[in-house]
């Protein structure tokens, strides 16, 4: 993946077009599209490390905290960056 913020903002734009017209997205310019994403970034979560408990209120209001949502069923969360951000 290149390392300019032009080489980024084309390998995002390649991979949403694909995105969007259904088409096969090798696994390589996936790892490409999340690289590019989070090129720069200076928070969050190192990756292995466990997201903190928190808490947020849903559609009506409830307030629902992350460790009342996993367990047996499970639960996905992505997190994604966008490059519009």
């Amino acid at each position: 993946m290149p390392d300019s913020n032009s080489g980024n903002g084309e390998v995002l734009t390649q991979v949403l077009k694909k995105m969007r017209s259904g088409e096969k997205i090798a696994p390589s310019e996936f790892q490409d599209f999340v690289k590019a994403q989070n090129d720069g970034a200076t928070t969050g979560l190192k990756v292995g490390e466990k997201i903190p408990d928190f808490a947020l209120e849903d559609q009506n209001g409830n307030l629902r905290k992350f460790r009342d949502l996993t367990g047996r069923a499970g639960l996905l969360l992505v997190f994604s960056r966008s490059a519009d951000w």
